[in-house]
């Protein structure tokens, strides 16, 4: 797969301009730890889709927002809570206030924030926050990413999917796609699974603990950051059926070597 060509940061201010976007990811971290012990997570209300919301999703995508719209009135910008703006963009900022909302309004340490930026729909630039447990991930297309501002520079070596620690969001995620056939072909085929749902599942796969991270019935806010961080890691991110996009309604990451025998496995015909 050829390496696509890096993203010139000079499109949104340069390295300076990065570095404030980070910054302002930091400060929303800390007012959503602030809205948690104020008790956010016992005032839920229920989405729609019955996807549940809180005080602080609502807060850090307002601040995101006005932050983007500030600084760069030209950009689109698509976000979990308040939807999408600027379609037609070139560039698009890509914003999920809480990943891993369930996990906030439970006191589970693993939801985050994320921002993402597409160039023509491509994610080009990625910031993933957990501010439970101060860690930071940012990756630019070209210029390589960083976890707590060391290099990344090699995920796991487990080149046989048979060998290959899998993790895997919410169950039920498989079973309300009627994807349920999967989770024992990954049972049978891999060598061992866990789960670590949103963005931690990404964590677990940059930080070499485990091999690839099947996803599916996400939105690209919930991949955008991770696409670039996988991919710039030297791993693959792809959808379920294998294209290189964040736009296929669910995602595959791995550390590059296990990618096709992991797409081989989960496209094989249902028994």
């Amino acid at each position: 797969m050829l390496r696509p060509m890096g993203f010139d940061l000079d499109r949104i201010g340069g390295p300076r301009a990065l570095d404030a976007l980070v910054d302002e990811v930091l400060a929303a971290g800390d007012e959503a730890l602030r809205l948690y012990r104020a008790g956010a997570a016992n005032r839920t209300k229920q989405k729609p889709d019955r996807s549940p919301v809180t005080e602080a999703d609502e807060a850090v995508e307002r601040r995101l927002r006005a932050f983007l719209a500030e600084r760069y009135p030209e950009h689109g910008f698509l976000g979990e809570e308040t939807g999408g703006a600027g379609a037609d963009a070139a560039l698009r900022w890509v914003v999920d206030p809480i990943d891993g909302t369930r996990a906030f309004i439970r006191g589970i340490p693993t939801w985050s924030i994320l921002v993402g930026l597409e160039h023509e729909g491509e994610p080009v630039v990625g910031v993933a926050y957990l501010p439970a447990g101060h860690d930071l991930f940012v990756a630019v297309r070209g210029h390589g990413a960083w976890d707590n501002g060391r290099p990344i520079t090699a995920l796991s070596r487990v080149a046989a999917v048979e060998e290959a620690v899998v993790t895997h969001g919410a169950l039920s995620q498989f079973t309300d796609l009627g994807l349920g056939y999967l989770l024992p072909r990954l049972g049978k085929g891999t060598y061992t699974q866990r789960g670590f749902a949103d963005f931690d599942g990404y964590r677990q796969l940059l930080r070499g603990r485990v091999d690839a991270m099947v996803d599916p019935g996400v939105a690209p806010w919930d991949i955008c950051p991770a696409a670039v961080l996988v991919r710039e890691a030297g791993g693959r991110l792809t959808s379920l059926d294998g294209h290189d996009t964040i736009h296929g309604g669910g995602s595959v990451a791995s550390n590059g070597a296990v990618h096709d025998g992991l797409l081989a496995l989960l496209q094989a015909p249902e028994a």
